[in-house]
């Protein structure tokens, strides 16, 4: 029993809340002041003219009749990089395996064979090249040789040479030096 009166002690008691009337010169002033307010921005309004523009909304996605290529452009351009990753990487395998199958069948006197051809079929290429090169005005010729065809012509100060293969056809003109 005596904790109970204690804890009862120890309640703040109830209080009525004071109640307190706003005099009347204070609603008047207040009163007089938003009209104040009211009025100054109604004159501002009267005074500047109302400044507006039409609301447009232009449609940027063509599946809704807009006109802004980029998304697809863009998705064009993205789509053109991945094939030619593609096809890159397909280039390079197919180079790999060649490669592979030539150099197993290889052996070291298949590779010094293969270096020989090559340093012959240089100098024959070279000399191809000096005897277009070094062709007089009015000479012209026809080279064959594994399939391939040059035809050159030297006339009028130019050196016109057209060299034929299985891949198609190259032409090119050159100032003549003789």
């Amino acid at each position: 029993m005596n904790l109970l009166k204690k804890i009862q002690s120890r309640r703040p008691e109830y209080t009525a809340p004071i109640s307190v009337q706003p005099d009347k010169a204070a609603n008047i002033a207040i009163h007089a002041g938003t009209q104040l307010v009211l009025t100054a921005a109604l004159l501002a309004a009267l005074v500047h003219p109302a400044l507006a523009t039409d609301l447009s909304y232009r449609l940027l996605s063509p599946s809704f009749g807009g006109t802004d290529a980029q998304p697809y452009t863009y998705a064009q351009y993205e789509y053109a990089q991945k094939q030619a990753a593609k096809t890159a990487k397909a280039q390079a395998i197919a180079q790999a395996q060649a490669a592979l199958n030539s150099s197993a069948a290889s052996s070291p006197s298949q590779g010094f064979a293969n270096s020989i051809i090559a340093q012959l079929t240089s100098l024959v290429a070279r000399n191809v090249a000096l005897q277009i090169a070094n062709a007089t005005p009015g000479q012209a010729g026809t080279i064959a040789a594994n399939g391939a065809s040059i035809t050159y012509v030297n006339a009028d100060g130019q050196l016109n040479v057209s060299i034929t293969t299985d891949a198609g056809t190259t032409s090119f003109s050159v100032p003549s030096i003789n």
